[in-house]
């Protein structure tokens, strides 16, 4: 029986329920379907092991990584994030295994399309990120180019594979790949037919670790409201944790139909929340798919997120709303609010599309048939 290993840069533990969970739904999935797939994760904690939702999890630095992969065949290695250190240390002890990289979007950007994460006050520090950033491009070029290694690249959307080609100087050089949808399973978010008064329980759940998720526009848009008769009908309740946390949601405490969580979620957790709400404010800055927006959608949740980046391919007009500021996220809630129909129209509209789009029968389906004709082709 075939033997695969997933290698990825942190995994989800009881700990940080939301570390690369995207990850931890593929896994639970190909174990679902019969895959032989161990996860190794990349961190600074020396060589150990541990168990989250039945997944069997080795966690260690690349030296331990390097050892694992010596110790044990394995006939693909599936990457999520293709770091340098990692991809060179597997190419290492393994260059003649198959390889399925997963590219998601922070190891493949230039540093320019990430300039909303800079702070002057730390200048020195975003400096050296950009110095980290160009030497990343760099290898990925290289390893765009390397003909000796038997590698198929996996975009989660046509707006990844564009972004990664423009800055890598790579366009018509990626010679085997295929775009495939993050997983959204439906039998966790599963679509709950919505009632006209859950339009007005509006949802955010976040990462606060920093401004790419945009929060604070969120909070302004919230603000806003609190100007208008129809916000007193509204209940606002945000979960996440982060740096950032505090100080974003600070403005947001003196109001009563506002509740405010700091914690993180696990995804049966979300799904239960999903069920006591109606519409998904979840606006960002930069996305390679959204995934936590298309979980929403599959519960029936109608999403207000941005109109930026790989989000347009994941959510349409139908299915809820594409936002350029606070101003337009205020124009969609109030929209929801006085058109009950069309809210209902758009909850199952966005159900729907993302259940054709990203369900586990699509999706591990056809990164199973990847997986499998590879095999086949030895």
């Amino acid at each position: 029986m075939s033997k695969f290993l997933v290698v990825t840069p942190g995994y989800p533990s009881n700990d940080n329920k939301y570390n690369n969970a995207f990850v931890h739904s593929r896994v639970i999935q190909y174990i679902k379907n019969g895959l032989n797939v161990d996860v190794f994760s990349v961190s600074k904690k020396q060589n150990s092991t541990y168990q989250y939702e039945g997944v069997n999890v080795v966690e260690g630095t690349l030296k331990d990584l390097s050892r694992y992969l010596k110790e044990s065949k394995f006939d693909k290695i599936l990457i999520h994030f293709a770091w340098e250190k990692t991809v060179k240390t597997i190419l290492k002890v393994c260059p003649n295994t198959k390889l399925i990289v997963w590219v998601h979007g922070v190891e493949a950007l230039g540093w320019y399309r990430r300039l909303f994460l800079f702070d002057i006050k730390k200048f020195y520090r975003f400096f050296g990120y950009i110095l980290v950033n160009i030497k990343q491009m760099m290898f990925f070029r290289k390893f765009i180019r390397n003909k000796k290694v038997d590698v198929t690249f996996v975009f989660v959307s046509d707006w990844m594979k564009k972004i990664l080609e423009t800055d890598t100087l790579s366009k018509g050089r990626i010679r085997n790949f295929i775009i495939i949808p993050n997983v959204v399973d439906d039998n966790v978010f599963k679509y709950h037919e919505k009632k006209v008064n859950d339009r007005f329980n509006i949802l955010s759940i976040r990462p606060y670790a920093n401004k790419k998720y945009a929060n604070d526009i969120s909070v302004k848009a919230v603000n806003k409201l609190s100007k208008y008769p129809e916000f007193s009908k509204l209940h606002f309740t945000f979960y996440g944790k982060g740096k950032l946390f505090a100080k974003t949601l600070k403005s947001l405490y003196k109001y009563s139909n506002v509740e405010i969580h700091e914690q993180f979620l696990s995804q049966k957790e979300i799904s239960i929340i999903h069920a006591d709400n109606g519409i998904m404010l979840i606006p960002t800055r930069q996305d390679a798919q959204g995934v936590s927006m298309c979980e929403a959608m599959s519960s029936g949740l109608v999403p207000i997120s941005s109109n930026n980046t790989a989000i347009p391919e994941y959510l349409s007009e139908e299915c809820g709303y594409l936002t350029n500021n606070a101003d337009d996220i205020v124009h969609a809630i109030l929209e929801m609010v006085n058109n009950p129909d069309l809210f209902l129209k758009k909850s199952k509209n966005a159900s729907d599309f993302v259940r054709k789009k990203c369900s586990p029968k699509v999706v591990i389906q056809k990164e199973l048939e990847l997986i499998e004709k590879n095999e086949s082709e030895e």
